[in-house]
């Protein structure tokens, strides 16, 4: 389950959790790509609960950022 990516929508800014930082890299590539989507962190170790976490930090459509994960996973 590496490849798994976790949005935690309750969080502001939205925060997205993955294993590695190569699967956000992935998806942060994408988003830039095919929406247009820059205004994010860089993933960072997650020290709560392992593995990476990232920030986004621009509005984006729950239905985009799941086809665009699908897409990474």
């Amino acid at each position: 389950m590496a490849n798994h990516i976790r949005v935690d929508w309750t969080q502001d800014p939205v925060s997205l959790h993955a294993e590695t930082s190569e699967v956000l890299n992935r998806l942060f590539a994408l988003l830039r790509d095919k929406h247009g989507l820059r205004k994010r962190s860089v993933p960072m170790p997650d020290r709560e609960n392992g593995g990476f976490v990232a920030f986004l930090y621009a509005p984006i459509d729950p239905r985009v950022l799941s086809s665009v994960i699908e897409e990474v996973v």
